[in-house]
């Protein structure tokens, strides 16, 4: 985010908005690229919060949070420099600030998002490394992921070292999860092609053991991508 600050606080020195065509260049480059980075650190934070919390954001809420958090850094910095004069003033100048860091922010997260998916277009499936491994424990970073449960607003990832517990939606845990292969054998169930020792049936059922001697259960409507995809 810093580096998109950057080359932004670069743009508006070269157009030079709000007044600061009067500075000379140097000063005007100082002045917005500063700002632009104090922004960028603001916008930081809620990144690092966000992976210290386990947040999963939407785009749009991603890009609403890292404004504000660049709005308080930003403002903050101005009234270093230049304090207001009266509430009109600082309204206005919270204002201006939100306007262009909603922007910057924005396409930043665009930016990013268009470079995940040439990524992941160019990126091997069978090589690629599953997003959801950097929300673990770093001793299990890099196991192989066998299956995911949910357990209330929780998630279970198990792995071939061990499990572990994510404040996250089974949903955007199985995104997270891309491009290993895999079904959800069951509502609370995900389990990977990569992570089953053994699959049979006994009365009707369909038994799947995991590599680490789990079993996985296998509801009616889970039993049908399994069969297709040939695990038993």
């Amino acid at each position: 985010m810093i580096g998109y600050s950057i080359i932004a606080g670069f743009i508006l020195a070269i157009l030079a908005p709000l007044g600061t065509s009067r500075m000379p260049l140097i000063e005007r480059l100082a002045y917005w690229i500063g700002l632009c980075a104090a922004g960028g650190i603001g916008a930081g934070v809620i990144d690092s919060l966000a992976i210290r919390f386990n947040w999963t954001l939407k785009s749009w809420v991603r890009a609403l949070g890292q404004s504000i958090g660049s709005t308080l850094c930003v403002v903050t910095a101005l009234f270093i420099l230049f304090p207001p004069y009266n509430l009109l003033s600082v309204a206005l100048t919270f204002f201006y600030v939100w306007v262009i860091a909603i922007v910057i922010c924005s396409i930043g997260i665009l930016i990013r998002k268009a470079q995940s998916n040439e990524a992941g277009n160019k990126t091997d499936p069978q090589t690629s490394r599953p997003d959801i491994l950097d929300r673990l424990p770093l001793k299990l970073r890099k196991s192989e992921i066998y299956a995911i449960s949910a357990e209330d607003h929780y998630v279970r990832v198990h792995t071939s070292d061990g499990d572990h517990m994510i404040l996250m939606r089974l949903t955007d845990a199985i995104k997270e999860a891309s491009p290993l292969t895999g079904h959800k054998t069951h509502r609370s169930w995900w389990v990977a092609e990569a992570g089953v020792d053994n699959a049979k049936r006994k009365d009707g059922k369909i038994i799947l053991t995991l590599k680490n001697g789990l079993t996985a259960p296998v509801s009616r409507s889970g039993q049908k991508p399994i069969k297709e995809a040939g695990w038993i």
